[in-house]
């Protein structure tokens, strides 16, 4: 994907548009109602995080971004970008003066996300620092199950805590 002018916007869900299975998506683990569950494009906020990281380091303006409920497993806190389509998008600008060129691949498992451009008369060196300022417990939800026997309990999702962060890019 390119992005010509100066200030053009990308917006993630525009680009991938809407997730069906006609249009390829298959079902995987994803964040819904507070629960990991099997949704239509599980695991797509992986790519749009990819790509978040990527356009941090780039120095782009970030127009529009997201982060998670939980803790995701494949970034640090305060390093995600979760995206549901018609309601939370990742978008950002190209803010420097010439095109920038955006490079996506899929190898072994490893998902990467390259920028390139012209360089500029000024280019900032970019670090990212994330201070946890506290962990959330997580809580265990007692419901009742007909189907199982008097006493016995069932462990139907384990309990994954959550934090307080703040991320500044520098």
């Amino acid at each position: 994907h390119v992005l010509q002018g100066e200030r053009e916007i990308a917006s993630y869900n525009k680009t991938l548009g809407k997730r069906t299975v006609a249009a390829g998506y298959k079902e995987a683990g994803g964040y819904a109602g507070g629960k990991v569950v099997q949704t239509l494009a599980g695991g797509i906020c992986q790519i749009s995080s990819t790509l978040y990281d990527a356009v941090i380091y780039a120095n782009l303006d970030i127009v529009e971004r997201h982060n998670h409920m939980f803790l995701a497993g494949y970034v640090g806190a305060g390093k995600d970008a979760t995206v549901v389509y018609g309601s939370l998008d990742f978008q950002f600008k190209n803010s420097r003066k010439y095109p920038i060129k955006i490079e996506s691949y899929i190898q072994n498992g490893i998902a990467t996300v390259n920028i390139y451009g012209i360089k500029e008369e000024n280019e900032y060196e970019v670090e990212i620092s994330t201070t946890i300022l506290n962990y959330i417990p997580y809580s265990v939800i007692y419901e009742d199950d007909a189907t199982l026997e008097s006493g016995k309990e069932e462990v139907t999702q384990g309990g994954q805590k959550g934090c307080r962060s703040i991320t500044y890019k520098i």
